[in-house]
């Protein structure tokens, strides 16, 4: 995505930060696949608070968002990245001491933590000021696919790390991560020279009444939440349905061979949304694809290839929704508007990972399949809601 349309200045702003954010999720991602495995033999631990563990940094990070990045504004874009460096750092190394010592609580405590040191709003608006507005789009693209790198090998990674060292060692390894962009962040990143709030990138407190009037806007904010919910929800109820029949060293091989075949499927479906107009068609599939999954997963609960296969069918969903859905956000949200839309989109992304958590972690005390019920119902409804919606037209696309 970076191209000869970006000055050297621009490339190196760009992949400098793509990397300093993918470093930070990839911190996030890497305990989702083996949390609630360690985590529920902790003593005292109830699987609410288990679920609340796994989701407690979407709190703190729709909290701080968007401060974070108004602070940016006032305060200089660096010194609040790496305050949240910082922060997050800290999180991650009382979440290690947890999890040697046992203590859910703390653990707790730990993700809120990193949850505060959210970077995506600081980063956004770093990237622009440092390019043009004909290559920030592509820019910011950029960026998302360093998420999605970062997502793959979180979830091989942390199999791999946790069952030779722990829960605590993916926590040290979280720390690591964030101790070594931080260096890069004082010293690498370029200044801008001059600090300006960009519309089209940050949120705007003025404009945020039109963007909650808008019912297109609401129907994916609801999107975004329910399709985060899910996530976390999954990852709290499927690593434990794994476990039965798996050991914690081999789960890498069931998580790289989900994402193989999500990301394969990604790119054909992507294409088709994005060129041949189809993006609604798509995402419908997509839904319907998830709530397949959550009725594959009751069933099959108790049985490990098609469990298996659950999480694959799982996983070839949400690979198929992740991409289009910032995508299709910016196409309803008018160009002055479009940092405000986005501001809330990822705030409903974020709320949703901590609602997944807490809910899917309450309700699993009583079984597994309850926690599936209560995501196919609430997608069942964002599919209706996508039912109504109407489709941006081709020349807003370019707006």
């Amino acid at each position: 995505m970076i191209d000869k349309d970006f000055t050297p200045e621009e490339r190196k702003a760009t992949l400098g930060l793509a990397g300093v954010f993918s470093l930070r999720m990839l911190g996030l991602f890497l305990v989702l696949p083996v949390l609630s495995i360690y985590a529920s033999e902790f003593p005292g631990a109830t699987s609410f608070l288990v679920g609340l563990a796994i989701g407690a940094y979407g709190l703190t990070q729709a909290f701080f968002q968007i401060p974070y990045g108004l602070w940016s504004d006032k305060y200089g874009r660096i010194p609040i990245l790496i305050l949240s460096t910082i922060i997050f750092f800290l999180g991650s190394g009382l979440a290690a001491y947890a999890s040697f010592e046992h203590d859910i609580y703390w653990l707790i405590a730990g993700r809120f933590l990193q949850g505060m040191g959210a970077v995506s709003s600081v980063v956004i608006a770093l990237i622009a000021d440092l390019t043009r507005e004909e290559v920030r789009t592509r820019a910011m693209a950029t960026i998302g696919a360093s998420i999605g790198m970062a997502f793959a090998f979180g979830m091989v990674l942390g199999p791999f790390i946790a069952s030779h060292f722990g829960l605590g060692g993916v926590f040290v390894f979280t720390a690591i991560l964030a101790l070594i962009s931080l260096p890069y962040i004082i010293w690498g990143i370029p200044r801008p020279k001059v600090i300006v709030h960009h519309d089209d990138a940050e949120f705007t407190g003025s404009y945020l009444g039109e963007v909650l009037r808008d019912k297109n806007l609401l129907k994916m904010d609801f999107g975004m939440f329910t399709l985060h919910m899910g996530l976390t929800a999954v990852f709290t109820a499927a690593p434990l349905i794994l476990k039965q029949f798996i050991p914690v060293d081999k789960l890498w091989i069931v998580y790289l061979v989900m994402f193989l075949v999500g990301l394969t499927l990604m790119v054909p479906s992507t294409i088709i949304a994005e060129k041949k107009g189809l993006i609604k068609e798509v995402k419908i599939m997509g839904i319907l694809i998830l709530i397949i999954s959550f009725g594959m997963f009751m069933t099959f609960e108790n049985h490990f290839v098609p469990a298996v296969i659950s999480i694959i069918v799982y996983f070839t969903g949400f690979m198929m929704l992740e991409p289009i859905m910032p995508s299709l956000m910016s196409r309803y949200a008018k160009p002055h508007m479009k940092g405000t839309a986005s501001g809330v989109f990822n705030t409903s992304q974020f709320l949703g990972a901590f609602v997944g958590g807490a809910v899917g972690g309450y309700l699993l005390q009583y079984g597994f399949k309850p926690v599936f019920i209560f995501l196919g119902i609430i997608t069942f409804i964002w599919l209706l809601t996508v039912l109504t919606m109407e489709m941006p037209k081709k020349a807003e696309k370019k707006a």
